[in-house]
């Protein structure tokens, strides 16, 4: 609770029994709540994360933004673009900062691929291959199965590449085509992407939650290409490989466990500036990202 050092932690919640006095006993969380109009209700409180399952984040932001409390909400913000709109919407009524908290964006080494990108270090850019699969135990009840719970591999995991095609891009894809895996419980198990952008760029995308992959993301362009390699969306290491010219490895170590502290560390920024969103992660941006997935997911 020590990793921001300009935040505290006031109090948690949650309408499990038990679970929010476990989390405070177990990380050192002054006060506890079990529902969430008491902890909306303290004065103290200036911003709220939501962290539940996607089926709540409308119904728990929106709930925040009731009660005058900057948002900081788990991906994806939204399981589909029309929440999405109603809860930016309510954020800008009121003046209230909203953020989707895409904690991967603010990685050393996914900063650094952004400042080589921006640099045109690879030239024209041309394919963004990018994938985060895992091998999940089967739980038809637990939230990566569970209809109930927005479960299903794009929801939770490919969400990853595909705000990653979103950052690198700039943009959202002029045509998109998916394929999907539909499994015993109607969810999306595993799933493909691909897209196709201005310029004659293009992205391969894949999430599943039923088996594994290296999960690394390779963006290419006409004199080279960058990687960042297993595990691209804790990565700490980013490889930069130009045409007839010295590759470069650099390590760019964060905190570990702490590693959510940038995003924080970002929206405790622009709250305190009297900003409403973050430029790292604007809400327009969301919104279009959650119209994509409702593009993938017609397509299903």
């Amino acid at each position: 609770m020590d990793a921001v050092p300009e935040g505290e932690v006031v109090a948690c919640a949650s309408r499990t029994p038990g679970k929010a006095e476990r989390f405070a006993a177990e990380c050192g969380v002054p006060a506890f709540y079990e529902g969430y109009e008491e902890l909306l209700a303290l004065p103290e409180v200036d911003a709220v994360y939501v962290a539940t399952t996607h089926n709540f984040h409308h119904e728990n932001v929106m709930m925040c933004l009731a009660q005058g409390k900057a948002v900081l909400c788990e991906k994806p913000l939204a399981v589909s673009a029309d929440q999405a709109w109603e809860m930016i919407n309510r954020a800008r009524e009121k003046n209230l900062f909203l953020m989707e908290g895409m904690w991967t964006r603010f990685l050393p080494a996914i900063r650094q691929m952004k400042t080589w990108l921006d640099a045109g270090e690879i030239g024209a850019l041309k394919m963004l291959r990018a994938n985060f699969c895992i091998q999940a135990g089967f739980n038809p009840q637990g939230r990566l199965f569970n209809p109930d719970l927005a479960g299903g591999a794009l929801l939770d995991a490919g969400i990853y590449p595909v705000s990653m095609a979103s950052y690198v891009m700039g943009e959202q894809p002029e045509t998109v085509k998916a394929l999907a895996d539909i499994g015993d419980t109607g969810v999306d198990e595993q799933s493909v992407y691909a897209f196709r952008y201005s310029g004659n760029r293009m992205a391969l995308l894949s999430s599943a939650v039923t088996s594994g992959s290296e999960n690394r993301v390779e963006i290419s362009g006409t004199e080279g290409r960058i990687v960042i390699p297993a595990l691209f969306l804790a990565s700490e290491e980013v490889q930069l490989h130009r045409n007839n010219r010295e590759s470069i490895c650099m390590r760019l170590p964060h905190n570990g466990p702490q590693s959510f502290s940038y995003e924080i560390e970002a929206a405790n920024r622009a709250i305190r500036a009297g900003e409403t969103e973050c430029a790292e992660m604007p809400l327009d941006e969301s919104l279009a990202i959650a119209e994509t997935m409702d593009r993938i997911l017609a397509d299903f």
